[in-house]
C-alpha cells in the first residue's frame, strides 16, 4: 500500500471515529434531556431522538419539544423550546418554557411570530411558495422582454 492509499485509508478511518463520537455524545445528551424533561414536566410518554451533542428532540402527546444544551460559566443547563405555530399565520415558532405551568400559559395565549406581533405582514399575505412562484413569473417576463 502507498502513501496515497494509506492517507485515504486513515482520512475515512478518522471520519468514522468522529462520525461514532458525534452520535455517542448526542445520545449522551439525549439521555441528560430525557431525565431533565421528566424532573421538570413530569413522568409522561414521549419519544426523544438524539440531534447533536447539543440538540434533542422530543415529542410527548403530540407536543414538539427542542431540548438545548446551554452553557454557562462552569455549568451545563438544558433549556426546553415548545414548537408552536402562530396564531396568525401559521408559522412554526418556538417558545422557551421552563414548566408544565409555562408550557399551558403557551397554548393558552396562542403565541404571534415576529412579523405579525410587530405588523410586518397580515393574515391574508400570500404563502412563501406562491411568492416564488410570482417572482419566478416576474423574472422569466423580464428576461423574456
Amino acid at each position: 500500500m502507498d502513501l496515497r492509499e494509506r492517507a485515504i485509508q486513515a482520512a475515512k478511518e478518522r471520519q468514522e471515529w468522529m462520525k461514532r463520537n458525534e452520535q455517542l455524545a448526542a445520545e449522551k445528551f439525549a439521555e441528560k434531556a430525557k431525565k431533565k424533561f421528566q424532573e421538570c414536566f413530569g413522568e409522561t410518554e414521549f419519544d426523544i431522538k438524539p440531534i447533536s451533542e447539543n440538540t434533542a428532540e422530543i415529542v410527548a402527546d403530540g407536543l414538539k419539544f427542542t431540548a438545548k444544551k446551554i452553557r454557562a460559566e462552569y455549568a451545563e443547563y438544558v433549556h426546553f423550546y415548545l414548537w408552536v405555530q402562530c396564531a396568525n399565520c401559521g408559522k412554526w415558532i418556538r417558545e422557551y418554557c421552563e414548566n408544565l405551568a409555562d408550557v399551558g400559559d403557551i397554548l393558552q395565549k396562542g403565541q404571534l411570530c415576529e412579523e405579525c406581533e410587530y405588523g410586518n405582514i397580515s393574515p391574508a399575505e400570500e404563502s412563501d411558495e406562491k411568492k416564488v412562484i410570482r417572482m419566478l413569473r416576474e423574472i422569466i417576463e423580464i428576461v423574456g422582454k
